[in-house]
């Protein structure tokens, strides 16, 4: 095991995950949901109807939230506008993992280059295994400037970004540190944004900017990526941000001092979500999650297998983190009382789908239940359903507006459709995975895209990054 993934268990404890992910526990959860699941099936009018009404007020309960985002709230986007000058500049860490990357990462090192702000206030930490022939040969090919330093790391379990983040941490010296990953590309504003944001406030904060996805129109996949990203950063965390309400950090683009990062724990090596699962220890620590208005882009898998794969991990990372942080999120406070069901409840609720979707056709198709009643549950059901695809139409026909996506009426609703059946395999193999794998990394596969021209006020008085 590598040496700083010890340490770190040292010093999280109970708070990581490494507990929750040993057999015991895994066994454990099996068999809870198993024996539910078989005496839903033989007590059809107790158990198991109370479980078919949990499930059921499950799925009206995940509705309610996207229908509250997306048509209830009425939070405004605030303005980009900002000074543009401190008395005092504050240094900035940007940590860079790294693996198995090729031509992708050319284009982000240029982005970073790209951000306006002194050379010498930033440094660029690459995090590299060292028998990761694929991303050394890319970098191999790049000059890179001078405050880029390239941190080779053992190849040693956990395989997870968040070692590499604790490696990196270690020799990092800015006052913030932020996090791209391999397709980020921040705007060239972003560092002066946070830092003015940092400096016109008493509170303890962390900075998230929004992510876009760059790559909309490549497949269907990726359009309704494009249209849920949207959704979730400028509806979503908008409305929490604006309401001083908690929520999870995305892996890249957020902002925090090294000093807070280090005081929650820093990153947990043994958790596929390090994000979401820092998110709760910022809180706990009194750290105000809030949203920058910034935007960074980055492509997003659009085939269905990378697709999968990557919300198979995240699934797995967000029910691994409840497992490990739900109670005692309640004890230790940070987060209130709306806090805490603002920042749980989608999530318990999401995690306790893939669950009810294999529980609730097992129960309708195997219990004893009078014809009369299985007829009304599975109208109740095919009524909801329908109504949640027709909300999920007419929220994609906004956002694909507003992203200037083009597609008829019947093909936003044909990628609804297919979009659910996709959420539901992910689910499953979550919870697959969980059981079996639950440290298993996959690999999100970027696809490099041409680059935007920039604008004569983004390119850097700097020397550009070329290629040898």
């Amino acid at each position: 095991m590598d040496r700083y993934a010890q340490l770190q268990l040292s010093i999280l404890g109970t708070k990581s995950a490494f507990v929750k992910i040993q057999w015991p526990t895994r066994f454990g959860v099996l068999v809870c949901w198993v024996l539910a699941t078989c005496l839903g099936i033989l007590y059809p009018f107790t158990v198991g109807m109370l479980l078919f009404s949990i499930g059921f007020i499950n799925y009206v309960l995940l509705l309610s939230f996207r229908i509250n985002n997306n048509f209830l709230a009425k939070t405004k986007t605030t303005s980009n506008i900002y000074e543009t000058s401190l008395i005092e500049w504050p240094s900035f860490s940007i940590i860079v993992p790294l693996k198995n990357e090729s031509a992708v990462i050319e284009g982000t090192f240029r982005a970073i280059h790209a951000l306006t702000y002194p050379t010498h206030l930033k440094e660029v930490i690459v995090v590299v295994e060292e028998t990761d022939a694929v991303t050394q040969e890319s970098l191999r090919k790049l000059t890179l400037p001078s405050y880029f330093h390239v941190l080779y790391i053992p190849e040693l379990p956990p395989y997870t970004k968040g070692r590499a983040l604790v490696h990196a941490l270690k020799i990092a010296t800015g006052e913030y540190v932020t996090v791209y990953d391999a397709e980020s590309r921040p705007e060239p504003s972003q560092l002066q944004k946070a830092a003015f944001a940092f400096a016109n406030t008493q509170e303890e904060l962390c900075l998230q900017a929004k992510i876009h996805i760059s790559n909309p129109n490549t497949s269907w996949v990726s359009r309704q990526f494009a249209g849920e990203y949207y959704e979730w950063y400028e509806r979503h965390m908008q409305e929490l941000s604006s309401q001083k309400l908690p929520f999870g950090l995305g892996g890249n683009s957020f902002f925090v001092s090294k000093t807070n990062l280090e005081k929650a724990g820093a990153w947990d090596p043994f958790n596929v979500t390090e994000d979401a699962e820092l998110s709760v220890r910022l809180v706990q620590n009194n750290v105000k999650i809030t949203l920058l208005e910034s935007v960074t882009t980055e492509s997003c898998p659009d085939k269905i297998n990378d697709w999968i794969n990557q919300r198979t991990r995240w699934n797995k990372g967000l029910f691994i983190t409840q497992l490990v942080h739900l109670k005692s999120s309640w004890r230790q406070g940070g987060f209130g009382l709306e806090g805490w069901l603002s920042f749980w409840v989608p999530m318990m609720s999401a995690a306790m789908v893939p669950f009810f979707n294999i529980y609730i056709p097992l129960y309708l198709g195997l219990s004893d239940i009078p014809y009369p009643l299985l007829i009304l549950m599975n109208v109740s059901l095919w009524i909801l359903l329908a109504f949640s695809l027709g909300c999920s139409w007419i929220i994609n026909l906004k956002s694909y507006s507003q992203l200037s996506i083009q597609k008829s009426n019947f093909g936003v609703f044909f990628d609804a459709i297919r979009y659910l059946f996709l959420h539901f395999a992910a689910g499953f193999k979550s919870y697959v995975e969980y059981f079996f794998a639950p440290m298993h990394w996959h690999k999100t596969i970027h696809n490099e895209l041409p680059p935007p021209t920039p604008s004569q006020e983004e390119i850097s008085p700097q020397k550009v990054l070329v290629s040898t």
